[in-house]
């Protein structure tokens, strides 16, 4: 988790700091960047926040600004991508009145982290989402609760506004869940598919992005792929991008799937697989060889590879370790100076909150 904290004034400066140090304090990697004119002791100073974003938008999970809203459109506008690539942007006034979930409310977690900043500092939290404000149920936020990627963004809109005008949609999941269904959706199973009673809008939990049962339907898919990568010293991230990319269209693996990057710990500092990483918004682990060579299972053993490294194989054995111990779903494919393989883990069962009464009470 990586967040920024940015102020235009003094005494935003001194909220700025006061922010920074909680979220430092709950282990979050947070850095404060205040307006040079307004130099505040322990914050990064900046002349240019376009400059600024330049280097925090993709790299951070959490942007909050204090100032005005304005800037803080102004400053984001340029580097948008969408809902599953954006990350949480706050804005706050300086004088802690009101923070603002400006933009990736569910998936990018902001509406959330609206009412944690508001609970830090005393400001009214302000959330214009509307299935929060009407306390429907919200797919977006499921996903985000629920560990599962949004294959296809745009019918995060069409499944919502059926709900929010009184409409159902249907739900159809390959993995087991928990809870109390709300009332909106609908159960179906895939036998069902043919049946013509069935909603037009739908919901889809599977792995397979094949699994079309309803006519307009919004595919959620695990993140359940660790991805193990060897490489040479200095390999560029474009190399690591090529190589990755063709192992999964060549076995029909949606790159949303990924929840992790993995390898040696002699590769912790290679920016290549950090830039990969990061480029992917997911951690990059490391392990020891010794840890490494304690996975269970066979492997490609190299013995180049031992020798230089200290264990025969990196990327199988840091796939399935990074996986807990999970299925190797795709041994070693080597290209270009890089290897990788693929590790599956095990999905837990989803749960649904009482989202409906949760969410109406704002």
């Amino acid at each position: 988790m990586k967040a920024a904290v940015i102020s235009f004034t003094g005494k935003g400066g001194r909220w700025n700091r006061v922010i920074t140090d909680r979220l430092r304090s709950e282990d979050i990697c947070c850095t404060g960047y205040g307006f040079y004119k307004y130099g505040e002791e322990g914050l990064e100073p900046f002349s240019h926040v376009r400059e600024l974003m330049e280097s925090l938008f993709s790299s951070c999970d959490l942007l909050l600004f204090i100032g005005a809203a304005g800037i803080a459109v102004r400053a984001v506008a340029p580097f948008i991508r969408g809902k599953a690539q954006d990350p949480a942007v706050l804005v706050m006034d300086e004088c802690a009145h009101h923070v603002i979930s400006l933009l990736s409310g569910h998936l990018g977690g902001a509406n959330e982290w609206c009412r944690r900043i508001a609970l830090l500092t005393g400001a009214e939290p302000v959330i214009t989402t509307a299935t929060d404000l009407n306390g429907i149920f919200a797919v977006d936020l499921f996903a985000r609760e629920n560990g599962l990627a949004v294959r296809n963004t745009e019918a995060i809109r069409e499944v919502s506004g059926r709900l929010l005008h009184g409409g159902k949609a249907g739900f159809y999941s390959e993995i087991p869940w928990e809870g109390e269904l709300p009332s909106s959706l609908i159960l179906f199973s895939e036998k069902e598919k043919e049946d013509a009673r069935k909603p037009e809008y739908g919901i889809v939990i599977s792995a397979d992005a094949d699994k079309q049962i309803f006519p307009i339907t919004c595919f959620l898919a695990p993140r359940d792929l660790t991805v193990g990568i060897g490489s040479r010293k200095g390999i560029a991230r474009e190399e690591i991008t090529r190589c990755l990319n063709r192992v999964l269209e060549e076995n029909g693996l949606w790159e949303g799937r990924i929840a992790r990057l993995a390898s040696v710990s002699l590769k912790r500092e290679e920016p290549g697989i950090q830039e990969e990483a990061l480029a992917r918004r997911v951690p990059f682990l490391t392990y020891t060889p010794e840890e490494l060579e304690r996975v269970p299972g066979t492997f490609h053993g190299s013995s180049f590879v031992e020798k230089t490294v200290g264990v025969d194989n990196v990327c199988e054995r840091a796939a399935v370790l990074g996986s807990g111990g999970g299925e190797l779903l795709v041994g070693k494919r080597a290209g270009s100076g890089v290897t990788v393989a693929i590790a599956r883990q095990e999905v837990p069962t989803l749960h649904f909150a009482d989202t409906e009464k949760e969410n109406g009470q704002l």
